[in-house]
């Protein structure tokens, strides 16, 4: 029975027509509880299943729905939910929960339209909201139609963050209003079967419009025998009653006053686990079996109490659990909630579902908790490290410290962290751990996991005290040696002090331990002492070295994910595109599997190399990825630099000033300008028509960090990309195309001074990169991806002088050898 809503109907029915002719949409339906959110979507897409769609609907729930993607798996069949691998070996199981999770909706449009709802929006997890923002963008390519029904309250920021993107890409935002007085009166008129008099409809209109809350109120009216049939046909409020039920609350518990004892019974623990439930965890926790509580769960299914949601089973509206809640006395719902889960544990239920009953018991802690703590900590910390970390501090806070399970849980909470990238958690229980324990491994453990934290906050020197001072403790095992060897190797680069002894030292210490793990570090930061000698060849060799001692090991899979970024970038050095799409794929499966922290450079990376193949498209599509999984500025600002600026360079070729300045107009992040970012500032000016503008803004940076020899061979300066010497491929390409562009002709004929270096355009018959040494637009042996680019501008050049050889150069096929800094390091 749906009262007042035609028009939302119509529109509902109008959707499906175009999600069955092939076009997804967006929606967002709002409205205060009761209003008739969940009621409107029920029965506008009554029809989708006999239109061949396939319907999927998702109810978040403030307790359940803590953790990351559960209520979203909750909408799968069984047996998609059985296929549905989130709990990876290593890796953020979270964001790996997100991309599977797409995917599987990838799959499904194929097969068949899919409508996905997602109701109550508001208590939606982090990585649902995620989800939904990245399917937001994706409804325009599949037949897939999104609804999400949210209240206004509560005033979430990332809720209202997702509702700006959907707006901003066009979504359809439905807002529900109160029902007028003539509605309120239909409705009442429906529930009671008659038309109603005039005071029966003044009470009902005391509910403001509320559909759910005239519902309720008249349902308890009926009940108690509240509502008369007049003579004359009409249902009228009897003569004693003035006014409504107390409140709401009271009106929603005398709703179920006319269920039976076992049937209240059954609900009162049902309560605890949410607003949705399965049979078994109810027969847990009410310490029955299935068939005990089947009776109770079909009265309440057909008094409405109850609704199906596939397997499971949910209470008809939020407000009805919580009357039940709120009727529990409050120093009685913690040892309810404790019981509760310990009844979960016996029947082996799932690990989140036992962890939600936890953090929702306040007060004194049972004495299995620790121990139960201990034992999935890793698995609570990568699902939900926000409750993972609330758990364990209450379990902390309530063992002794002299406890056995004490430094259990603050270490593995200290490497869970670590691998979630919650460094202050990570350093902070690292640091006490190291400061107790009396076991050298346990504290190399420890120092591997802080010294990683201090790297990616660029502390750099406290990093490597912590390295230096544990390598000192002559009771490490070769092993751990060998592993803190590799990471500091490691650091010394990572805080541009290159050593390239230290890569060696490393290799050699892990491959005497035989521990492939050490090796496989070691590896990846020989091969990057192979790049900064311009030896990408030998680079690359090292990095499929390393690739295959690894192996498949779970607990290597961060450093896999590092290797294949960087054999990504040194194949498309090659210009190998077929290898570097093979690669490019297998890093990404990875990273989508796993839910590395690394999905923002793996798809950065991509938006690279399809950039560099000439796939735009797909390149701006990496990009958004990407700019979903961006870390803090201050925290990796080169990143942030890479993603805007490639945009920003695509968006410029194509003529798009808009998107260029809009991409650059982001607010500056601390760390140094990258080449990509200086380029694409300068390319609006050229795009103008004024060279010498372009030229300034590309000139800017040597003016401030001018590279000097170092008895390495390589050069050192201030922090900047433009500084390294694997990067002039990547540097130079525009410039004398700028210088021929000026207003004085004769100046392209002239050399320029870049950072000490001379560039000048190719004289005419010379092939680029093959001129005198220190001449050329790139040096002789740096040609790079931009070879496109100069060959046409060489030609240009030259057109005037000798077409013949103009001809050739924009011809003749030639290969490149460098690249700029892979991104995986």
């Amino acid at each position: 029975m749906l009262v007042g809503r035609a028009a939302e109907l119509d529109l509902f029915r109008a959707l499906l027509r175009d999600l069955v002719a092939g076009r997804g949409r967006s929606v967002l339906v709002e409205g205060e509880p009761g209003i008739g959110k969940s009621a409107l979507v029920t029965a506008g897409f009554g029809m989708a299943r006999t239109l061949g769609c396939r319907v999927l609907w998702a109810t978040a729930d403030e307790l359940v729905s803590r953790f990351p993607l559960r209520t979203l798996l909750d909408a799968l069949s069984p047996e998609e939910r059985e296929t549905f691998d989130a709990r990876p070996a290593a890796g953020d199981a979270v964001l790996a929960g997100v991309e599977q999770f797409l995917a599987l909706i990838d799959q499904l449009c194929a097969k068949s339209p899919v409508v996905l709802v997602l109701d109550d929006v508001h208590w939606a997890d982090e990585a649902s909201l995620l989800v939904w923002g990245r399917l937001g963008r994706a409804v325009d390519q599949l037949p897939l139609l999104l609804v999400g029904a949210a209240r206004p309250m509560p005033r979430r920021s990332q809720v209202a963050e997702l509702r700006r993107t959907l707006t901003g890409q066009g979504a359809m935002v439905m807002r529900l209003r109160e029902l007028p007085a003539q509605q309120v009166d239909e409705l009442v008129d429906d529930l009671v079967g008659a038309p109603s008099g005039p005071r029966l409809r003044a009470m009902a209109r005391q509910a403001g419009g509320n559909p759910l809350y005239v519902r309720e109120l008249v349902d308890a009216l009926v009940r108690e025998n509240r509502v008369e049939r007049e003579d004359a046909g009409f249902a009228e409020l009897a003569a004693d009653v003035e006014r409504a039920p107390a409140s709401l609350g009271t009106a929603i518990a005398d709703r179920l006053a006319f269920l039976s004892d076992p049937t209240l019974h059954d609900l009162r623990p049902a309560v605890l686990l949410g607003t949705e439930f399965s049979v078994a965890d109810l027969a847990a926790v009410s310490g029955r079996t299935v068939v005990d509580v089947a009776e109770g769960i079909e009265e309440a299914l057909t008094a409405g109490v109850l609704a199906e949601r596939g397997d499971r089973f949910a209470f008809r509206h939020p407000l009805i659990r919580q009357a039940l809640y709120a009727a529990i006395p409050e120093a009685l719902r913690s040892a309810l909630h404790q019981d509760a889960a310990y009844a979960l544990v016996r029947t082996n239920g799932a690990v989140e579902r036992i962890a939600a009953q936890l953090l929702a018991a306040r007060g004194d802690m049972a004495d299995w908790v620790p121990q139960w703590l201990a034992e999935h900590a890793t698995f609570l910390t990568q699902q939900a490290p926000q409750i993972a970390e609330q758990l364990m501090g209450w379990a902390l806070e309530r063992i002794p410290p002299d406890d056995r399970l004490h430094d259990r849980l603050e270490s593995q909470l200290a490497v869970a962290a670590y691998l979630q990238g919650n460094g202050e958690l990570c350093e902070r229980m690292a640091r006490k751990v190291l400061a107790r324990t009396t076991d050298p491994d346990q504290a190399a453990r420890m120092t591997w996991a802080l010294a990683s934290t201090l790297q990616r906050s660029r502390r750099f020197a406290a990093a490597r005290d912590t390295l230096d001072t544990t390598l000192q403790d002559p009771g490490i095992s070769p092993t751990w040696q060998a592993r803190l060897l590799a990471m500091s190797a490691r650091l010394w680069r990572s805080g541009r002090r290159f050593d390239d002894s230290a890569a060696d030292k490393a290799l050699a210490h892990a491959e005497l331990a035989e521990d492939p793990t050490a090796i496989g570090y070691a590896l990846h930061e020989v091969s990057l002492v192979r790049l900064r000698r311009r030896d990408t060849a030998g680079a690359l060799r090292a990095v499929r070295r390393a690739l295959e001692v690894i192996g498949d090991d779970p607990y290597t899979l961060d450093l896999r994910q590092m290797l294949l970024i960087n054999q990504t970038a040194f194949v498309a050095v090659f210009d190998d595109w077929d290898e570097t799409r093979t690669s490019m794929r297998a890093a990404i499966a990875l990273a989508e599997r796993t839910g590395t922290p690394r999905l923002c450079t793996v798809h950065t990376t991509a938006a690279d190399c399809l950039c560099a193949m000439g796939e735009w498209d797909d390149a701006m599509a990496a990009t958004e990825v990407a700019v979903d999984y961006l870390p803090e500025a201050d925290a990796w600002p080169e990143l942030w630099e890479r993603v805007y600026s490639i945009r920003a360079l695509i968006a410029g070729h194509r003529d798009d000033i808009t998107s260029v300045e809009a991409d650059l107009a982001r607010p500056p992040v601390r760390g140094s300008d990258s080449i990509l970012l200086i380029r694409a500032r300068a390319l609006p000016e050229e795009r103008a028509g004024r060279p010498e503008r372009a030229l300034a803004v590309l000139r800017r940076p040597w003016t401030r960090i001018a590279p000097r020899s170092t008895s390495t061979g390589g050069t050192a300066g201030r922090r900047s990309w433009c500084g390294w010497p694997w990067n002039w491929g990547s540097w130079t390409p525009p410039w004398p195309r700028w210088s021929c562009s000026s207003t004085r002709p004769s100046r392209s004929r002239r050399p320029h001074k870049l950072g000490g270096r001379a560039v000048v355009p190719w004289p005419a018959g010379r092939r680029p990169g093959r001129g005198a040494a220190g001449g050329g637009v790139l040096p002789p042996d740096e040609a790079s991806l931009e070879l496109g680019n100069c060959l046409e501008d060489a030609a240009v050049l030259m057109a005037d002088e000798d077409r013949t050889a103009a001809l050739a150069t924009l011809t003749t096929p030639s290969t490149s050898t460098c690249r700029s800094e892979p991104p995986g390091t």
